[in-house]
């Protein structure tokens, strides 16, 4: 889930470097690291005999916490993996609608990520280890070669075009930025494309890129400043590019964030290649909480083949789930004493762990620290310096917003009396924004209907629908079902009588929800060194002889908030920490992140 669209010109040229996610900030190769334990059957990192079974309690089920757990319990620790809420998955959190008698007539509908970059390599190494990229497809973006037609309706005028074919005018707006802006220096795109090209790896040249930009002081600059002062757009130009932007949708609800954060995932390719898993995004972290390394092919040490991370957390937490974190303190020797609220029971309960890893967003961590009275205050206060609490304090979140409905069919695929489909992927200055049509009847899965993101918004255009919802569910829908039946009046849609006669509608506003409280992390100019701060936390006390037990993973830690690649390769960091906690380290053949952070840490400002 990332505001940052898609390019669409340039999606060839990315499938044939072949590029990588090495974010450049610190262009450590996870894929690399994650198959070359793969290939040589081993665990991701060594924790000494005596270290092993030892506990850490993992916080949050979402794809950060799972692939944690997973690693940690294969390297022969003991994962107590807890969640706040009643569900697996957090932002990955894909909701069945449609006809519940009926499962060839019910879709998944994706409430927070939803599309996949192949780019996105560590991500994708854990989508084909537990089995779901056999059942996938590229994503339908707008303007891409997976949709069948685009609609950009902008001031009143709805101009339709099909598959890749751009009209002339947004073919010189994208020119003007990937070809022309793009290429000045310090930005060099090009080079930093092939610098992360696999077979063509250049650390050194990403690093040397990525500083010249640093030191340049683009961290001060919003993406709209950046058109306006170093591109020399026009206002028009602006304008446009911010509704029609190239497959994700307009790029204007980013333009307030910094300028580094588009850069990055436009360098790493996160922005185009998309894929949408038939099986539900949630079914990642599902796998992984419930299946054995045996079973995915995984060799594992110290516990039974057939152990899972769900086994493991339930011999402590019998109830893993609807349990609050709420204060962590650290004891003289190092380990933690947490406790932890049951919200169904209405009762907290003390555990003692070896050692914590926090995946959630860090807002929730700076909420829970002044529960509690002055004293549990100081306990938590203790668990960064000044310095990163001030980080977790002022990062800044995104809020995102989703209106769906299940259809009777993918009706869109018709074409009416002009020849022209009946509905087509839908970019909007109106208040619906973003409409996606997605298909699942090509799923080999179980789930096999048709649905559409009536609206799917960023930031002030999400807040629009905040606010008392008056029963029924469908107020929202019918806004959005009046604004696009206004869109297509040349074609009489009639969108409500394409919509499922049962269970059809759910949305979700991401400000809303109290274990997140917005969707993901964007900084705005002048925050690099904040999330310098929160990224490099995982290396506190390395070297200095006593290594922090508490560590912070989570796409909101990574350098690219918002895309679940973020969560894994932060995750992975935590991994690696655990293992230097408890004494262990890397494999000669199989460097860390820890061991290769004086070549690539971030550049500090």
């Amino acid at each position: 889930m990332s505001a940052i669209p898609s390019r669409v010109k340039s999606a060839p040229r990315l499938l044939s470097q072949d590029v990588t996610a090495l974010i450049p900030d610190f262009p450590f190769h996870y894929a690399r690291y994650l198959q070359t334990a793969r290939d040589s059957l081993s665990t991701l990192a060594h924790v000494p005999a005596a270290a092993r079974g030892r506990k850490v309690l993992i916080v949050g089920a979402g794809v950060a916490g799972m692939v944690t757990a997973y690693e940690a319990m294969r390297m022969g620790l003991h994962p107590v993996l807890v969640e706040a809420s009643d569900r697996i998955g957090g932002r990955l959190y894909a909701h069945v609608a449609g006809d519940p008698d009926d499962p060839a007539k019910r879709v998944i509908c994706e409430l927070g990520a939803m599309r996949f970059p192949q780019s996105g390599k560590a991500l994708m190494h854990y989508f084909d280890k537990v089995g779901m990229t056999a059942n996938s497809a590229d994503f339908p973006n707008p303007g891409s070669p997976a949709t069948a037609s685009t609609v950009v309706d902008y001031n009143n005028t709805q101009t339709y075009y099909e598959g890749s074919d751009l009209p002339a005018e947004y073919q010189e707006i994208e020119r003007l930025f990937f070809e022309v802006f793009l290429e000045t220096d310090p930005i060099r795109f090009t080079e930093m494309e092939q610098a992360m090209s696999e077979g063509a790896i250049d650390q050194a040249l990403i690093k040397s890129i990525w500083n010249a930009i640093l030191e340049a002081g683009w961290d001060n600059l919003s993406f709209f400043s950046a058109l306006v002062e170093k591109a020399g757009w026009s206002r028009a130009d602006i304008d446009l590019f911010g509704q029609i932007g190239f497959g994700t949708g307009g790029w204007n609800t980013d333009y307030p964030n910094c300028f580094l954060e588009v850069l990055r995932v436009l360098y790493t390719g996160l922005d185009t290649n998309h894929t949408l898993m038939y099986d539900g995004s949630s079914q990642l972290p599902t796998r992984l909480w419930n299946r054995s390394p045996q079973a995915l092919g995984d060799v594992m040490v110290h516990w039974p083949a057939t152990t899972t991370v769900q086994m493991l957390s339930e011999q402590v937490i019998a109830r893993p789930f609807n349990q609050e974190v709420r204060q962590i303190e650290r004891q003289a020797d190092g380990s933690f004493e947490v406790f932890i609220y049951d919200t169904q029971l209405g009762q907290g309960t003390r555990h003692a762990f070896d050692s914590v890893v926090y995946t959630p967003h860090v807002r929730i961590l700076d909420k829970f620290r002044y529960m509690g009275g002055r004293d549990r205050l100081a306990a938590m206060d203790s668990l960064f310096p000044r310095e990163t609490w001030e980080a977790v304090m002022y990062t800044h979140y995104m809020q995102s917003a989703k209106i769906f409905a299940a259809t009777t069919q993918p009706f869109w695929k018709e074409t009416g009396p002009d020849g022209r489909y009946k509905m087509s992927v839908t970019l909007s200055d109106r208040i619906t924004r973003g409409t996606y049509l997605l298909d699942y009847s090509a799923s080999t899965g179980g789930y096999k209907g048709s649905g559409i993101f009536l609206s799917y918004t960023w930031n002030d255009d999400s807040l629009k629908f905040l606010g008392e919802r008056v029963a029924p569910l469908p107020t929202h829908v019918e806004l959005c079902t009046s604004l696009l039946d206004e869109v297509y009046r040349g074609a009489n849609l009639n969108l409500a009588a394409h919509f499922a006669a049962r269970d059809p509608f759910v949305e979700i506003n991401w400000e809303e929800q109290p274990f997140f409280l917005c969707a993901f992390k964007m900084n705005l100019p002048g925050q690099y060194e904040y999330q310098r701060r929160l990224f490099s936390q995982f290396m506190s006390g390395v070297g200095e002889g006593n290594p922090d037990g508490f560590i912070l993973a989570g796409d909101d830690v990574s350098w690219t908030g918002g895309w679940a690649e973020g969560a894994v390769t932060t995750a992975l960091n935590a991994v690696n920490k655990l293992a230097v906690v408890f004494a262990g380290g890397a494999y000669l053949h199989n460097p860390g992140p820890i061991d290769q952070w004086e070549a690539l840490k971030p550049m500090a400002l």
